[in-house]
């Protein structure tokens, strides 16, 4: 009864927000390419490595009065084959993430859901990115961003690059 009661509160708070904030701008990206290099992954795995990818990202981006964007939610349907002439593995990625801009032109990030889950052929689910992780992001006026950890929840087993190119390296 208290769960349902808090779902309701929290329903009606949604609501409000969405009717005050207004519709956001939404653009749906079909990806679908085939054969294509990956020379970063050619070069750590140290041997040449293709991949094809299928699927969508669909971009929702909220604005305040003056056009300015407050938040977004960019949600991810993935799926990626990767290989060489050795072996290949399929990676999913699934799940919304959610951008804040905060006040002093920084934004935080929540990427959620199965963000890289691998399968190989006969063995099932070698390694799991579920969960979601929280991203600090900083924009200095010279250099590149910087990217701060804050937290995170779920299944996260480590270095999915030592994972691929394990999978597709010769025996």
């Amino acid at each position: 009864m208290v769960r349902a009661f808090m779902c309701a509160c929290l329903l009606g708070a949604v609501v409000a927000t969405a009717v005050a904030a207004g519709q956001p701008t939404m653009e749906r990206i079909p990806v679908a390419e085939v054969g294509i290099h990956d020379d970063f992954l050619t070069d750590v795995c140290g041997f040449d490595v293709w991949f094809d990818i299928d699927g969508h990202i669909t971009f929702r981006v909220f604005t305040d009065a003056d056009g300015n964007p407050t938040r977004e939610v960019n949600n991810f349907a993935l799926s990626v084959r990767y290989y060489s002439e050795f072996g290949s593995v399929s990676v999913v990625d699934v799940g919304p993430d959610r951008v804040t801009y905060n006040a002093d032109g920084s934004i935080t990030n929540y990427i959620t859901g199965n963000v890289q889950s691998i399968q190989a052929t006969g063995e099932g689910r070698v390694y799991s990115d579920v969960g979601w992780v929280q991203l600090h992001i900083t924009f200095p006026e010279e250099g590149d961003p910087i990217v701060e950890f804050v937290s995170a929840a779920g299944q996260h087993w480590g270095d999915q690059i030592a994972v691929i190119c394990g999978l597709l390296a010769p025996d």
